[in-house]
């Protein structure tokens, strides 16, 4: 079952904005599909630093990712 429960989903202006993110092309290392729209999560541990929150997706081995934003072509969605 998808991340967004076929909700319609539109693009998103920036990450503030965003609820999912859809990869274009990944990486080798960053263990996301292509194709696949995960739902954006956010960490306030750190909030002095990242004050909405520092923004992953929990990839296809349920971890943690924060590297998708540097190393994939994403779309953000709403």
């Amino acid at each position: 079952m998808p991340a967004y429960h076929d909700k319609k989903l539109y693009q998103a202006a920036d990450e503030e904005d965003a609820e999912y993110v859809g990869i274009e092309l990944g990486f080798h290392g960053c263990k996301v599909t292509e194709g696949q729209i995960y739902r954006l999560e956010r960490n306030y541990n750190n909030p002095h630093i990242f004050e909405n929150g520092e923004a992953y997706v929990v990839d296809d081995e349920t971890r943690d990712n924060y590297a998708v934003f540097m190393l994939c072509k994403i779309v953000l969605y709403k």
